[in-house]
């Protein structure tokens, strides 16, 4: 059986009134009586009529909708961002379509590009580990696009960005290890080239400083975020001839991985190595031993990011937010340190 979608000709020619009377009711027209348009209302609702959105955002030039392009729904991490941005625009009456890239440059820019097709109204991005490229984004603020930068930022464009405590997340990580004796610390980084790999990086080297403690280069190691990456560096630390009293990681799930690869090894942890992540995912307080952790609290910075392309969407640039806006976190200190 064919489905018929009801529309305003229905709905007028079951009231026995033209279909631009029936459109001017329920669009809440002051031309239509008060007395019609609770028969049009009524007559709808029995019909189960449904607006047409793309019809109506066509006239409005708005469809309410936003784009939101993320690398990895799965990891706990970007499913609280999305979660925060949905709860900040959903207030305001605004829909998200959600876009996984999966680490892909490629993928982002297909996303955007069918997020484009359906008319969204602005765009909240997170970048791939491995965007450098960022034509396709300018290529939306030149055509006008609302755009958020969040996470993994777009550095090239004066668009609103909300980021983590980059900085001050390893600088207070690395300041509580040295605290509770540990010299000999080994940094698991990321890409050189990102953003937040970098600022962790300079914090940890930081709090080495403050603490007259030599930077070491055979104790930082950089990754891409690979299971693989995680061993090789850990099986390099440990063959040193004076192997790291300490390893963090800027990033949970590496610093999970560190704790079974050392516990195997019969490692003890602290005790000969103390491990401490970035990021407080879920799993990091059920490992054994619960590992110590900067919290990024991302659904903050959804909440943020959320509220900022609202205020985009408005085009209150005077009231505008601070171009880079730091999501504060804290550490949590758990048996692993």
């Amino acid at each position: 059986m064919k489905k018929h979608q009801v529309t305003i000709i229905d709905i007028a020619k079951n009231l026995g009134i033209s279909k631009s009377t029936v459109s001017r009711a329920l669009t809440n027209n002051p031309n239509v009586s008060a007395e019609t348009r609770k028969a049009v209302l009524e007559m709808a609702k029995s019909l189960d009529y449904q607006p047409n959105m793309l019809a109506l955002s066509l006239i409005k030039n708005e469809t309410r909708l936003l784009g939101v392009i993320i690398p990895d729904i799965q990891k706990p991490f970007f499913a609280a961002i999305v979660s925060g941005i949905q709860h900040a625009v959903g207030r305001m009456g605004y829909r998200t379509i959600i876009a996984q890239s999966d680490e892909s440059p490629q993928i982002e820019k297909e996303n955007i590009q069918a997020l484009m097709l359906s008319r969204v109204d602005g765009f909240l991005i997170c970048h791939t580990r491995d965007t450098r490229n960022f034509d396709h984004v300018k290529t939306l603020y030149q055509k006008g696009f609302p755009l958020v930068s969040f996470a993994r930022i777009c550095q090239e464009l004066p668009i609103p960005k909300v980021v983590e405590d980059d900085f001050n997340g390893l600088y207070t990580t690395t300041q509580h290890l040295i605290e509770t004796g540990r010299r000999r610390i080994a940094l698991l980084a990321g890409p050189k080239h990102m953003r937040a790999s970098k600022l962790r990086q300079q914090g940890y080297m930081a709090a080495l400083r403050q603490n007259g403690i030599t930077y070491d280069q055979d104790l930082v190691e950089h990754t891409r975020f690979l299971p693989e990456h995680v061993t090789s560096a850990v099986h390099k630390w440990l063959a040193l001839p004076k192997p790291p009293d300490a390893i963090c990681t800027i990033y949970d799930a590496g610093g999970i991985q560190i704790i079974q690869l050392l516990k195997n090894k019969g490692i003890r942890i602290p005790e000969d190595i103390a491990v401490a992540g970035f990021g407080n995912d879920p799993v990091a307080s059920l490992v054994e031993p619960g590992l110590t952790t900067f919290e990024q609290r991302p659904y903050e910075i959804g909440l943020i990011a959320g509220k900022q392309m609202l205020d985009t969407l408005k085009k209150k640039f005077t009231d505008m937010p601070p171009e880079i806006t730091i999501s504060q976190g804290k550490l949590i200190v758990r048996s692993s340190t």
